[in-house]
């Protein structure tokens, strides 16, 4: 019952803030814009899209180097877009990771290393949009709102190992992976290895938000990039079913302070959601075709 509650809350908070955005803005903007908008741009936004993810996938296989697990990097790629069409059809984006860690606990026969290795691939690059958020935070709120990120950050980085010690005395699942956390940071090359991919997909992402508003004859300075683009990423952590009324929320209100009209900024939102519908599509055709990892492949080495 307590699973349906949390699945009803996001539902309802989508369809409020959907529900707001239709009572309070121009939809005849919005929809001549979307109209009006220029399709090469998202053509090349999924295409920058598909390179973020193929980074991603070496991020995730660099992970799992830390724990002598070896998989190839087209394996996890393949992992990653099937996860995109799980996410488009759960109510969190976190439906694809789960999806992930199973499959890649299946082929490697680890359950828990293969759960650490999904959350330290999320966690790696929250690590890098966090800092880079700070940016944003301070253009925003001041020196107050950069302190404040900065205590926050470090709090959870100096809690993360003594609570997940206590956890795994209590819950055995834990056990492994807090031996694989230790692993991570013992490895420092790997480790520096993970937050540069982890860099260079955030950058890839708000390369492709640029493109999104090059689409509405927007052009976005470096500085509005890297102002408002960590606060948008951020919002995807809101409860929300995919992001959707939640995102175009945050674009419209957040984009303002670079002198863009909400229908615009809106357009924009909807655009990614088309992308990353594009994405999804990808993954469930390759599910629907049986391309994908295998139990046992050949492709997966345990040293």
């Amino acid at each position: 019952m307590h699973k349906y509650l949390k699945i009803l809350l996001r539902v309802a908070i989508s369809a409020s803030l959907i529900f707001f955005l239709v009572k309070t803005q121009d939809l005849g903007a919005i929809k001549a814009s979307l109209l009006n908008f220029q399709v090469p741009y998202l053509i090349a936004a999924v295409i920058f899209l598909v390179l973020g993810t193929f980074i991603s996938s070496l991020r995730w296989q660099t992970i799992l180097k830390t724990s002598d697990i070896h998989v190839n990097k087209w394996y996890l790629f393949v992992l990653y877009l099937q996860g995109y069409f799980y996410n488009n059809f759960l109510p969190t984006q976190m439906g694809g990771d789960v999806y992930k860690s199973v499959s890649l606990g299946s082929g490697i026969k680890d359950q828990s290393t293969a759960l650490f290795s999904v959350f330290m691939d999320r966690f790696g690059g929250l690590i890098i949009l966090l800092l880079l958020a700070l940016f944003g935070i301070s253009s925003l709120y001041g020196g107050f709102g950069v302190l404040s990120s900065i205590v926050i950050l470090i709090i959870g980085l100096v809690l993360y190992f003594p609570v997940l010690k206590i956890a795994s005395k209590k819950v055995k699942f834990l056990k492994k992976f807090e031996t694989a956390s230790f692993l991570f940071v013992k490895n420092k090359k790997l480790g520096v290895l993970v937050l540069f991919y982890s860099l260079l997909v955030q950058l890839l992402s708000f390369f492709q938000m640029y493109l999104l508003f090059l689409g509405v004859n927007i052009t976005l300075s470096v500085g509005d990039l890297l102002a408002f683009g960590p606060i948008v990423s951020l919002s995807s952590l809101i409860p929300s079913f995919n992001g959707f009324g939640t995102q175009e929320t945050v674009y419209a209100y957040v984009f303002q302070n670079a002198g863009v009209t909400l229908a615009l900024s809106i357009t924009v939102s909807i655009m990614f959601h088309v992308v990353r519908l594009t994405m999804s599509l990808i993954g469930g055709l390759l599910i629907l075709t049986g391309i994908g990892p295998k139990k046992d492949s050949p492709e997966i080495k345990i040293l």
